[in-house]
């Protein structure tokens, strides 16, 4: 262990200051998980073909990522079957890979 010299200037943090300083820091993205990880928990994605989704919802999800070609779908469910959402994912025309979560009635829930 080295001793500091009498009047030499301590580092501004210490350890544990830096430590508490990177969780508050990081503390706002992990508590946004939580909602979204706890529902996909409850919930099955049931492989399905993007025709076989209902027109509603199919066009609140063209609506809501114009010019995106829809490749791939999946109905989510509960623990009981009930169905959830609709998920829909395709590539927009930048080669973006884009996803949008529409509620059975057409409402977009989620989009990325």
């Amino acid at each position: 262990m080295t001793r500091s010299k009498p009047g030499a200037r301590r580092p501004a943090f210490s350890a544990a200051a830096s430590a508490a300083a990177l969780l508050l820091a990081l503390l706002p993205a992990v508590a946004g998980c939580g909602d979204r990880q706890e529902e996909s928990a409850r919930m099955a994605r049931r492989t399905m073909t993007v025709a076989s989704v209902p027109d509603e919802p199919r066009a609140a999800a063209e609506k809501a990522l114009p010019g995106v070609e829809f490749e791939d779908a999946w109905a989510n469910v509960d623990g009981e079957g009930q169905l959830h959402s609709y998920e829909l994912r395709g590539r927009a025309a930048n080669g973006r890979i884009r996803e949008v979560r529409v509620s059975p009635s057409g409402e977009v829930l989620e989009r990325e």
